[in-house]
């Protein structure tokens, strides 16, 4: 529902649909006013699976029944309820502002592999070593890079990159927009969901 509210906030979305396997959705999405035009094949709705796939599989379809061509698409996943129109729209406009191929949401960490982050040392498993040696040049976050996490709320794609992607990051043209923590809630965990619950309760002033 959240995100299916988000894309009839966009100003920039010519049209949207929503790809998946489980009747059930399909109807609760059309509920809520989204075109559900034809059910994901089972094989395209895996755990084992990258998304892309059915993103393909959905624009294909899209384009067969509208007898027409599209250039970019956006995947809005369900997993972030949090976002809004505007953040849609401003990834859109980055993407041809910057003629990426990717373009994507993302949000400045909390973490930094420059700064706090650590991996276990293959060379002495009781240890862990710094995960860039950037980190043993200074102990002041000031110091280190700015990172930024890819949030999943929005990714940009340009249609010709489609076909056979299986990870975005592979792309040299990669380019990200930026949203605001408050908004960037991935829902991976239960915790994730509870956080995401409180949040929307406190946007609708509950």
């Amino acid at each position: 529902m959240h995100t299916i509210n988000a894309a009839k906030e966009s100003r920039v979305l010519d049209d949207f649909i929503v790809s998946t396997d489980d009747p059930t959705i399909a109807e609760v999405s059309q509920s809520h006013g989204a075109k559900v035009p034809f059910l994901r094949p089972p094989e395209l709705a895996t755990d084992q699976i990258s998304v892309w796939p059915a993103v393909v599989h959905g624009l294909e379809e899209w384009e067969r029944r509208n007898q027409a061509s599209v250039t970019a698409a956006v995947l809005l996943q369900p997993t972030s309820p949090l976002r809004i129109g505007s953040d849609i729209d401003a990834c859109v406009v980055h993407f041809q502002d910057t003629c990426a191929d990717v373009c994507a949401t993302a949000v400045v960490a909390e973490h930094s592999p420059y700064f706090d982050m650590v991996e276990a040392n293959p060379k002495a498993s009781s240890f862990v070593s710094p995960m860039s040696p950037v980190m043993k040049q200074s102990s002041r976050r000031q110091d280190k890079p700015v990172v930024y996490w890819v949030n999943g709320a929005v990714f940009v794609v340009q249609r010709e990159v489609l076909p056979g992607l299986e990870n975005h990051f592979t792309r040299d043209r990669f380019a990200i927009t930026e949203m605001p923590m408050t908004r960037s809630i991935e829902i991976d965990t239960e915790e994730d969901l509870l956080l995401a619950g409180c949040l929307l309760r406190v946007r609708a002033g509950r």
